[in-house]
């Protein structure tokens, strides 16, 4: 595996997109629930993605994951991924429905995070092909419950995923009574990472 090695324009450009993207998204979702939602980026970087399950608490931490396939000029795989406490709470927000102790995601909860999670991708890939100039088409999202390795090896191998690398923009949404921590991975194909950089590069 080749090292990338990002440099300062790079990844001023990097923390740029991902401004932009949780400003669109905090805006879509906003108008969604009728309330205002701040949504924050506190990194964004790149990694190779066999340290992606270590990037969201290790590979035996139980997680839910939106698991989408994005079409179009950048053939790519999107993920984003929740502690199960921050997926019940991000539900709850969509459905009204209050979560306790014994909370689980069941299938009112599937649905509302499934619709979430194509608004949120939505937002989040429109400021990117704005950025670098490139149309994205996301597929429906299919929701997973399972250990972090266990999504990660899903990509790899269910959906012969060939990327060496993921793109990760960490998101925090707020608004009075509630802290939601997501993690959305961009993981293009082969040469889509250095197609973004590229893209960077000649702006």
């Amino acid at each position: 595996m080749k090292n990338i090695v990002l440099t300062d324009i790079q990844k001023d450009a990097l923390i740029e997109i991902g401004n932009i993207c949780a400003g669109n998204a905090a805006t879509a979702l906003s108008q969604l629930l009728n309330k205002k939602i701040n949504i924050i980026v506190p990194r964004m970087l790149v990694l190779p993605i066999e340290e992606v399950p270590a990037a969201v608490g290790g590979i035996n931490n139980l997680v839910t994951g939106l698991v989408l396939r994005v079409l179009g000029d950048l053939p790519s795989t999107i993920v984003f991924i929740f502690s199960q406490r921050d997926a019940l709470a991000l539900s709850s927000l969509m459905t009204g429905k209050p979560v306790s102790e014994s909370s689980i995601i069941g299938d009112l909860e599937r649905s509302a995070l499934k619709e979430v999670g194509l608004i949120l991708t939505n937002a989040y890939l429109g400021a990117l092909s704005s950025f670098v100039g490139l149309g994205f088409v996301p597929t429906v999202p299919e929701l997973i419950v399972d250990m972090a390795g266990a999504i990660i090896d899903y990509i790899l191998i269910e959906l012969s995923c060939k990327s060496e690398f993921a793109l990760l923009i960490d998101s925090e949404f707020t608004e009075p009574t509630t802290s939601i921590k997501g993690h959305f991975f961009i993981i293009p194909n082969p040469e889509g990472l250095e197609i973004i950089l590229r893209s960077i590069d000649i702006k």
